[in-house]
């Protein structure tokens, strides 16, 4: 087993924007990555009537990849004794990221934005998402928001 890493974030996301990448996971030459879990939750709208349910999907762009605008951030070992990350991670990316070979959708999932917190977890390394040098992984919101939301949220990544 690698090294697990945690990429958290806090952002709003905006409805004007459409499809976004909530985290953008690109791994190091020679250090391939999976994807072990990850936590959404919102943390406006919780007095809103409304009911409002979201596509998200763990996608894998092949090839070349050209990153979305979102934020860096740094990822944090779990284990203090570990070394630094060798992979890059962004998030709230509000134009998603492209590529110039497949796009895979690895997972489709639903969520009701008032079901919070979201989580999914892949214990079992097997069916973890992975990707290697010149690949990436991204969990995408892929519906436009009725309102601005204000999110938080940690994917937890291992890297080999």
């Amino acid at each position: 087993m690698g090294r697990i890493y945690a990429v958290p974030f806090n952002a709003t996301v905006t409805n004007a924007g459409g499809t976004a990448d909530l985290w953008e996971l690109l791994p190091a030459d020679d250090k391939p990555i999976k994807l072990r879990g990850f936590r959404l939750g919102q943390t406006s709208e919780v007095a809103d009537a409304a009911e409002e349910g979201v596509r998200i999907t763990v996608t894998r762009l092949a090839a070349t990849v050209t990153s979305s605008n979102g934020s860096s951030v740094t990822p944090v070992p779990l284990d203090s004794a570990n070394s630094a990350a060798g992979f890059s991670a962004e998030y709230n990316g509000a134009t998603v990221a492209t590529t110039s070979g497949a796009t895979t959708v690895v997972e489709e999932m639903a969520w009701n934005l008032r079901m919070s917190p979201f989580e999914v977890w892949y214990p079992d390394s097997d069916f973890a998402p992975k990707a290697k040098q010149g690949e990436g992984l991204f969990i995408r919101l892929e519906t436009t928001l009725a309102d601005d939301i204000s999110f938080a949220g940690t994917a937890w990544v291992e890297e080999e």
